[in-house]
């Protein structure tokens, strides 16, 4: 479990990595109207940069940050969402798909809470990139916030959203070990985060 402190400080002290990531992310996911549901919202940090109304986590401590950023923070899981069927336009997923419980749950669960043509957007760090790697090295040595973390590869996400989910657009940053922070479109295999844009297969 993250500690809320340490996590947020982390994007404060890294403030040029954290908006490289808002930048691919935002063309994506301020499109869409609201309501939008951020799934392991966290602290808010994005939600509350990206217009996402709903934020969903197991952490209280955390929501309690995301909320005094104005989200809507709700506990609970991304494999069982307290939402009705087709009430969102988007969901957003950042950084939090290596720590699911059950990952393919909560692809279903999106798909039911979205509406017709809504979109699924997941920014996430690829197991072969620059900080894929750091992260699951760190994660072996001991770090009890990455042990039991399992990073995905592009071919792999591509596999999670095929039964649900077209995918209709894609966007990396965070380039190479020196991570360049510009930001482009399509998939680079040495880019440290991936934006996916799915839309919903009726």
């Amino acid at each position: 479990m993250f500690n809320p402190e340490e996590y947020d400080s982390w994007y404060a002290r890294h403030s040029d990595i954290y908006r490289a990531e808002l930048e691919t992310l935002r063309e994506i996911v301020e499109k869409y109207p609201s309501p939008k549901l951020e799934i392991g919202v966290g602290t808010g940090r994005f939600a509350s940069q990206l217009g996402i109304d709903y934020g969903i986590d197991p952490d209280e401590a955390m929501l309690q940050y995301a909320r005094r950023r104005g989200v809507k923070g709700i506990k609970g899981v991304g494999e069982f969402l307290p939402f009705e069927n087709e009430y969102f336009y988007a969901v957003v997923i950042v950084t939090t798909l290596p720590f699911f419980k059950e990952v393919e749950k909560v692809i279903k669960e999106a798909y039911r809470v979205l509406k017709s043509n809504g979109g699924l957007i997941i920014g996430f760090i690829p197991k072969d990139s620059y900080f894929g790697r750091k992260y699951t090295e760190m994660g072996k040595r001991g770090d009890k916030r990455f042990s039991n973390a399992h990073f995905f590869t592009m071919e792999e996400v591509e596999k999670l959203l095929e039964d649900y989910f077209y995918i209709v657009r894609v966007r990396s940053t965070l380039l190479g070990e020196n991570v360049n922070l510009r930001v482009i479109d399509g998939f680079r295999e040495d880019a440290s985060f991936v934006v996916v844009e799915g839309r919903k297969i009726e």
